[in-house]
């Protein structure tokens, strides 16, 4: 009997992970991927409603992609992988910019006073203390990139994401979540959207012409087209392990005849888990140490509501993301997923999603669909974009897990998860949920092609690979 791999996770890293395992000639072993949702994609998923392809917020697969697996994707997709030119609006000072910053936008649009003072403040940079020891994302981005741009665009933002102040914030969150961390660089963020003058694969993107989820569709396919078995709506119960090894997943909630079915154990022989660290954590069987629950219970994300209005118009705005860093709106990023495309279907019909972060036990969270609908609408309205449209639909979708929140104290407590989890032998640790990070799609996948590349024929994990590649994912920066 083959030995058995279990992945849990249905977005693009463990359906990635799962064909790339198949695809091995020397790798006999079955694949079994478990998924607590009824479809697959997890964030990067996305829906059907009225005949429009809404995803879970904004999403596209970014021209960095690693060229492997750009090809692979290409060979599911064909044609429906679609390349775009980025066409997106932040709002700033209450105008709208271009996004990606283009100079000859930014000198019509942005107040002198404003570019005064980033002038003025990329002068004095040399002048102002590097952020040193005990920094945080407030002391990296003032030191590097001086208080103007700070008060008025990435503090408000911070604060905004990831419902703490940016003095309570780490600083690696600086290091890995903004690009343009310098005057210089922010320059040459900017200067590289004038033609002749943009470098290599920038200013454009990849969509699938049927919404981001069909990248993980198409995965799933080709998945069990190779033999591997996915199980949808199938929350992990508990995770057994004996003797410090993985043995069995115990599985709640397989849908049978209408009904959910009792708990049941599946022997495995490798794990290599997707969810959340924290509730991969709280999932072992044994129960961990009483410290590992409580650096569990310590670490926090930042959910998001998701609103959509479906609107009877056949586009609400030409621009793909309209950002939103600013208190003015209760949303960070409102997106029309038609225009991600070139599919023009369905005619005289759009949708809107707007992205709400909070607390997933605050206020917001209880709000009903309703109330936040008529929220949005309101606030569309206050940043000069109001509906005068009908609109036939407003509904949510809630997801609980969508910003890793990096608190000062973060680190300490990821340490001692990811210790006592790396001391299970069979039990692997990937992605933007397993790694508690906010990479972009193309990084997840290049996680889960190097953890393939990792396991050895007979199952034998090749640690320290792992942990070579481990720290380089650490200098993997978003992509905006």
């Amino acid at each position: 009997m083959k030995p058995t791999i279990a992945i849990l996770g249905a977005g693009p890293a463990g359906l990635g992970l799962a064909a790339r395992l198949l695809a091995r000639a020397d790798l006999a072993a079955s694949v079994l991927i478990v998924e607590r949702n009824p479809e697959v994609g997890g964030l990067a998923g996305s829906f059907e409603h009225s005949g429009l392809y809404l995803d879970h917020g904004s999403h596209r697969l970014h021209p960095a992609t690693a060229p492997e697996i750009l090809a692979d994707l290409r060979a599911l997709l064909g044609a429906e992988l679609e390349q775009r030119l980025r066409n997106g609006r932040i709002r700033m000072l209450e105008r709208y910019v271009a996004f990606p910053f283009n100079p000859l936008n930014l000198a019509r649009t942005i107040p002198p006073w404003f570019t005064l003072g980033v002038l003025r403040d990329a002068v004095t940079r040399r002048r102002r203390r590097d952020a040193g020891a005990g920094a945080t994302f407030a002391d990296v981005l003032l030191a590097g990139l001086g208080p103007t741009i700070c008060s008025h665009f990435y503090f408000p933002y911070a604060q905004k994401l990831w419902g703490l102040p940016p003095e309570q914030i780490a600083a690696v969150q600086a290091r890995r979540r903004v690009a343009a961390g310098t005057p210089g660089k922010l320059a040459r963020k900017a200067l590289g959207a004038i033609p002749g003058l943009r470098p290599p694969r920038t200013g454009y993107y990849y969509y699938p012409r049927q919404g981001f989820g069909q990248l993980s569709r198409a995965l799933a396919a080709d998945v069990e087209r190779r033999g591997g078995r996915i199980l949808l709506s199938c929350p992990l119960a508990g995770l057994r392990c004996e003797k410090g090894r993985v043995s069995a997943l115990v599985l709640g909630g397989v849908q049978r005849g209408g009904s959910a079915a009792a708990p049941e154990s599946v022997p495995v022989d490798f794990v290599f888990s997707t969810v959340p660290i924290s509730v991969l954590a709280r999932s072992l069987r044994p129960p961990p140490p009483a410290q590992v629950a409580e650096a569990a219970d310590g670490l926090h994300h930042q959910g998001m509501i998701l609103v959509y209005l479906i609107l009877e118009c056949a586009r609400f705005t030409p621009y793909d993301a309209h950002y939103f860093p600013g208190a003015e709106a209760i949303f960070s990023r409102v997106s029309e997923p038609k225009n991600y495309s070139l599919n023009p279907e369905p005619a005289g019909l759009t949708g809107l999603c707007a992205e709400i972060p909070c607390a997933p036990a605050g206020a917001l969270w209880q709000a009903t669909d309703e109330e936040l609908g008529a929220r949005v609408l309101a606030d569309l309205a206050r940043v000069d974009l109001s509906v005068r449209c009908p609109v036939r639909a407003a509904f949510t979708r809630r997801l609980p897990h969508v910003y890793p929140v990096y608190d000062r104290d973060y680190e300490a407590r990821l340490r001692v998860l990811e210790t006592y989890l790396g001391g299970i032998d069979g039990l692997v640790t990937l992605g933007r949920q397993g790694l508690f990070v906010h990479d972009n799609t193309h990084h997840t996948m290049e996680m889960a092609y190097r953890a393939a590349d990792c396991l050895g024929p007979g199952l034998a994990w090749d640690a320290a690979a792992w942990r070579a590649q481990r720290e380089r994912f650490a200098t993997h920066v978003v992509e905006d």
